[in-house]
C-alpha cells in the first residue's frame, strides 16, 4: 500500500506496444465516440445510455473489460460501492460493470451522469446505489492509497451495505501502469499511453459486501481497503513502483483531491 503519491517512476516500463496505425485508428474511434456521446442525450434514467457510451469509449480505446463476480452475490437494493481510483479508464469500466450512480470525482464525460458528494446519502436513502472512490488521490494501479473514513459515513447513516471493488490493468496476464493518470497529468497524455498499449485488459473484481452498520466509519473503511488491497497485492511486485509498506489505517485524513480532468 502506498504511503506516498505515485510518481512518473511508476511509468518507467510503459512504452507503446501497439503499431502506429493502430494508435491512429483508436484515436479517431475515440474522438468519434466522444462526439457521439455529446450529441445523444440519455433517455429514461440514463443507465442504458451510460453503459453503452462507456462501452463504446472503452472499445474505441482498445480496452477489454473482464468482470470477476464475488463469491457471495451482493445484496439487492441500495448499496455504497467503493473502488480504487486509477484514472478515467476505470471510471468508464465501473459504469459498465456496476449499476450505481457515480459520485463526481473530477472526471467529466459528456452525457454521463454523476452526483455531488453531498448528495450521496440522499440517493442511498432513495434506494439508489452510489459509487464512490475513497482514496485521497489517484494511484498508478499497482498500489492502493488510504481510504478516507468519512467517505463511508453515508452508508452507515443510510444503513446500506458497502460493496468493495478492486480494479487492476493487465497486459499479457501481468500488471501494468499503462492506464494511470497521475496527479497533474493531462487526460490527453494518459489517453495517448492507453491508445499505445496492445492487448490491454481491465479487471473489475466485485468483492464480498460488508454488512451495514458494522462498526465505525474507520473500521468499515479499513475492511474495504484491505479487501481491495488483497486483490492488488496478489500480483508479483514491481520494483519500479513503491516498495511494500505495512498496512495501517489512519483516521481523520483530509478530503481527497479531485482527479485531473
Amino acid at each position: 500500500m502506498s504511503a506516498q503519491p505515485c510518481s512518473t517512476a511508476c511509468l518507467a516500463d510503459v512504452s507503446p506496444t501497439a503499431t502506429s496505425a493502430t494508435r491512429r485508428r483508436r484515436a479517431v474511434a475515440l474522438a468519434a465516440a466522444l462526439a457521439r456521446a455529446s450529441t445523444r442525450p440519455p433517455a429514461g434514467d440514463g443507465r442504458r445510455h451510460a453503459v453503452c457510451t462507456a462501452a463504446r469509449l472503452l472499445t474505441a480505446a482498445g480496452i477489454r473489460v473482464v468482470v470477476v463476480q464475488p463469491a457471495t452475490p451482493w445484496p439487492t437494493g441500495a448499496k455504497l460501492v467503493v473502488a480504487n481510483r486509477i484514472s478515467w479508464v476505470d471510471d468508464l469500466a465501473l459504469r459498465t460493470a456496476v449499476a450505481a450512480l457515480p459520485e463526481d470525482d473530477g472526471t467529466i464525460w459528456p452525457g454521463l451522469a454523476s452526483i455531488r458528494a453531498d448528495q450521496v446519502e440522499a440517493e442511498l436513502l432513495r434506494g439508489r446505489s452510489v459509487l464512490v472512490r475513497p482514496e485521497v488521490a489517484t494511484t498508478c494501479g499497482t498500489e492502493i492509497g488510504r481510504f478516507v473514513p468519512g467517505r463511508f459515513a453515508p452508508a452507515l447513516a443510510a444503513g446500506v451495505p458497502v460493496c468493495p471493488v478492486a480494479v487492476r490493468a493487465r497486459v499479457a496476464g501481468r500488471p501494468t501502469t499503462a492506464t494511470a493518470q497521475l496527479d497533474g497529468e493531462t487526460w490527453w497524455r494518459s489517453a495517448a499511453r492507453v491508445l499505445g498499449t496492445a492487448d490491454l485488459v481491465l479487471e473489475v473484481h466485485l468483492l464480498p459486501a460488508i454488512a451495514p452498520r458494522r462498526g465505525t466509519t474507520a473500521e468499515v473503511a479499513a475492511l474495504a481497503e484491505y479487501a481491495v488491497a488483497g486483490v492488488l497485492e496478489a500480483d508479483p511486485p514491481r520494483t519500479i513502483t513503491h516498495p511494500p509498506r505495512p498496512r495501517t489505517h489512519a483516521v481523520g485524513l483530509s478530503p481527497r483531491t479531485p482527479a485531473p480532468r
